[in-house]
């Protein structure tokens, strides 16, 4: 949702403006769910088992992988994708020097990332962050978020 907010010098309140009345119109509130854990596993490992879109259904039950598609350097952001096979459900994307990973569906409110820092040696320290729409099924989301984050730790710590 979008909000304007003036402050009242008097009183010190907050108040949010309709959307209406600035000439723009109501957006959806995006739910952000993060964590960030130690798994122990060096941030190279990690990022490299993260990275690999194969083996999102192996930490996330929900996703059942159709097919992909790499990509190697910048993708033609004016190619005429549904000339060919058809816009993608979801794009996944890994950049090996800043261990980020970006995941997303084309024109839907929901996305995310995870990034790996290193800790010490044999630690490193993994941050996911998704995006949903405020209206879904909270309770649902985030047994799988929680459950992801189980599994991530399980597999990259031999737990």
């Amino acid at each position: 949702m979008v909000a304007c907010r003036d402050r009242n010098s008097r009183t010190g309140r907050t108040r949010r403006a309709a959307p209406e009345a600035l000439g723009q119109e109501w957006r959806i509130t995006l739910a952000v769910l993060e964590r960030t854990f130690i798994v122990t596993t060096s941030a190279d490992t990690a990022f490299d088992y993260l990275s690999d879109p194969l083996r999102l259904p192996e930490y996330v039950a929900t996703v059942r992988l159709e097919g992909s598609t790499a990509v190697d350097g910048e993708l033609d952001v004016d190619v005429d994708l549904a000339g060919r096979d058809g816009v993608p459900d979801a794009g996944f994307s890994a950049d090996r020097d800043t261990r980020h990973i970006v995941w997303g569906r084309p024109g839907s409110d929901y996305g995310g990332s995870i990034l790996v820092a290193v800790g010490t040696t044999n630690t490193s320290r993994v941050t996911i962050e998704l995006h949903t729409r405020a209206d879904a099924d909270a309770e649902a989301v985030m047994r799988v978020f929680e459950q992801a984050v189980a599994d991530i730790r399980r597999v990259l710590s031999g737990r």
